[in-house]
C-alpha cells in the first residue's frame, strides 16, 4: 500500500485524478451490484442489479450470469461522475472546508467514504426509531446495509440502504409525521454537534477530516432527502428515497406549510456549510466589514460637509 502511495505522488497531478477516477469509477460500477435495477423485476425469480444497466442477473432457479458489455458501460459512466467529482472537491468544496488535498488523503476518503456514509446513516434511523417510541410507538426493526442490528444482530442476503419499522403510529397522524421527521432531522442536529466540535478545534488532521466528510453526510441528508425524491431521483441519487420525499411529508402530517419547511431546510442548511467552511465565513466577515466601513466613510463624510463654515453660516442664517 504504501509503495502504490509513493508512486502515486511521483505522478502528474492530471495523471493521478484520473488514475483516481478509475479506481472510484471502478469500484462505485462494481458497488451498484447491490442495487436492484427495476427494469429487471417483471419476473419475481429474477433479479437485475447494476446501475446504471444491470449487469448481475440473479436466478433461484439457475446460475447468476454477468452481463460484462453492461459493466464495461457502467464503468465508464462511473468513472466519468467520479472524475467530475473529484474535480469538484478540489476546486470547490475541499478549499471551502479548509481541507488540503494529497495522495494520502484520497487514500483515506476512499477508504472512509462508505464506512461514514453508513455510520451517517445509522444515525438517520436512529431517529426514526428514537422519535417514534418516544411518540408511542413500539420499536420493532431496523436494517442498515447487510447488517440487521433490530431485533438480532446478523447478516442478511439482502442489501437495504436503511430500513426501520416502529409500529402502533397511525398513519397521516402528528406522531408518524414526527416520526418520519425523526430521520433527517436527526442527522442535520448531528452535523450541528460535529460542527461545533470542530469548530472548538484542537484535533488531528485526520479525525478532523473523518468529522468533516461525516457531518457533509448529515447537512446533505435533509436537503437531498427533501428534493430529489420529488424530481424522480433516490435520497442520494441513485439509493434510498423510495418512500418520496419522507422529511417533507413528515411536515405536513405534523402540520407545517411547505414554504415554512422549505425555509427551515434551506436556513439550516446555509448555517451548517458556514459553520463548517472557514473559508466562507471569512469572505461573509469581510464583505461585512466592507460594507460597514462604507456606511461609515459615508456618515464621515457626511458630518464633515455638516461643519464646514459654509453650512454653519447658512444655519446661522436660517436662525
Amino acid at each position: 500500500m504504501w509503495f502504490a502511495v509513493i508512486e502515486l505522488r511521483n505522478l502528474p497531478v492530471q495523471l493521478k485524478f484520473l488514475l483516481v477516477a478509475v479506481v472510484c469509477g471502478l469500484l462505485a460500477s462494481l458497488g451498484t451490484g447491490i442495487i436492484i435495477n427495476d427494469s429487471g423485476m417483471g419476473i419475481p425469480e429474477v433479479r437485475h442489479y447494476g446501475y446504471p444497466l444491470a449487469w448481475l442477473v440473479s436466478d433461484l432457479n439457475g446460475p447468476t450470469e454477468y452481463i460484462l458489455a453492461n459493466l464495461a458501460i457502467d464503468a465508464a459512466f462511473w468513472v466519468a461522475v467520479s472524475l467530475v467529482a473529484l474535480v469538484f472537491l478540489k476546486k470547490m468544496a475541499f478549499p471551502c472546508l479548509g481541507i488540503r488535498i494529497s495522495s494520502k488523503l484520497i487514500l483515506f476518503l476512499v477508504v472512509l467514504f462508505i464506512p461514514l456514509g453508513l455510520l451517517m446513516d445509522l444515525v438517520h434511523e436512529f431517529g426514526h426509531a428514537a422519535w417514534g417510541t418516544a411518540v408511542g410507538g413500539r420499536f420493532v426493526y431496523m436494517k442498515i446495509a447487510y447488517l440487521e442490528i433490530y431485533p438480532a444482530l446478523r447478516m442478511t442476503p439482502q442489501f437495504c440502504l436503511g430500513c426501520v419499522s416502529v409500529d402502533g403510529l397511525a398513519y397521516s397522524s402528528m406522531a408518524y409525521g414526527l416520526m418520519l421527521l425523526g430521520g433527517s432531522v436527526t442527522t442535520n442536529v448531528a452535523s450541528w454537534i460535529l460542527g461545533l466540535i470542530l469548530l472548538k478545534g484542537g484535533l488531528g488532521s485526520k479525525t478532523q477530516v473523518a468529522l468533516k466528510v461525516l457531518g457533509v453526510f448529515g447537512i446533505l441528508d435533509l436537503p437531498f432527502y427533501v428534493v430529489f425524491p420529488q424530481i424522480g431521483l433516490g435520497h442520494w441519487i441513485f439509493l434510498g428515497g423510495g418512500s418520496g420525499p419522507e422529511p417533507l411529508t413528515g411536515a405536513r402530517m405534523v402540520g407545517v406549510p411547505d414554504p415554512v419547511f422549505y425555509l427551515m431546510v434551506t436556513l439550516s442548511t446555509l448555517g451548517l456549510v458556514l459553520l463548517y467552511s472557514k473559508t466562507l465565513r471569512e469572505k461573509l466577515s469581510n464583505r461585512i466589514k466592507a460594507l460597514l466601513s462604507t456606511e461609515s466613510v459615508k456618515k464621515n463624510k457626511s458630518e464633515s460637509v455638516r461643519n464646514t463654515p459654509v453650512m454653519r453660516a447658512l444655519k446661522i442664517a436660517e436662525k
